[in-house]
């Protein structure tokens, strides 16, 4: 077995692995365990290790660097999901036509966090601390953002702080899925010029 990618954070390793078992791939982690009982071992160790076989190490690369992202966000705009999350009036009304660009952005920005540390709190809160007082939308979906994106952090440490074993793998994964799920939803509905309350959020900026 050969290493071909590193992950910091149990979640996106076990992504990794899920995506290439699905493609027929025998991938599994290496350190995954050492590194969940004292984060301060993963820099010394290298993180997370996914390893595949030699022989199919060129095509898990390639499968690990394809982008679906675009398909997950065109998918979310066609389909609402049978139980979506409750919907609030925006401080003054919108259609899709008068719809601040900037507004469905806020929420899309959460999606930084796959590029750099943090960056889903970074995000919607820059994105929302620049435009706020141009758009009123763009300030009331910068809160919900910013706020559901702290409140998934939250819930995330408070998971790996009390959780051991397995079912903190579990319970950070479906926070993960569910963060995932809430943002595209988010930028759905509000590029349809409805405002968006994201599920079990706490309301940290008011």
């Amino acid at each position: 077995m050969i290493t071909i990618a590193t992950y910091d954070n149990q979640v996106e390793a076990h992504i990794a692995v899920g995506r290439l078992n699905a493609e027929g791939i025998d991938a599994e982690l290496a350190d995954a365990h050492l590194v969940q009982t004292d984060w301060l071992y993963g820099a010394a160790l290298g993180g997370i290790k996914v390893q595949v076989p030699e022989g199919q190490a060129a095509w898990a690369r390639d499968v690990l660097a394809e982008d679906h992202s675009a398909g997950l966000a065109e998918a979310a705009m066609e389909a609402e999901p049978e139980e979506a999350p409750a919907e609030e009036t925006m401080p003054e009304p919108a259609s899709p036509a008068n719809v601040d660009r900037w507004a469905p952005m806020v929420h899309f920005a959460a999606f930084a966090g796959a590029i750099v540390p943090f960056g889903h709190l970074a995000g919607p809160l820059l994105v929302w601390l620049w435009r706020r007082r141009l758009s009123p939308q763009v300030d009331a979906q910068g809160k919900a953002a910013v706020n559901f994106q702290i409140s998934i952090t939250l819930y995330a440490l408070a998971v790996t702080v009390i959780v051991q074993g397995e079912a903190a793998t579990a319970l950070l994964i479906a926070l993960f899925g569910l963060d995932m799920v809430a943002i595209l939803v988010a930028v759905a509905r509000v590029r349809r010029g409805q405002a968006f309350r994201y599920p079990l959020s706490l309301r940290i900026l008011l």
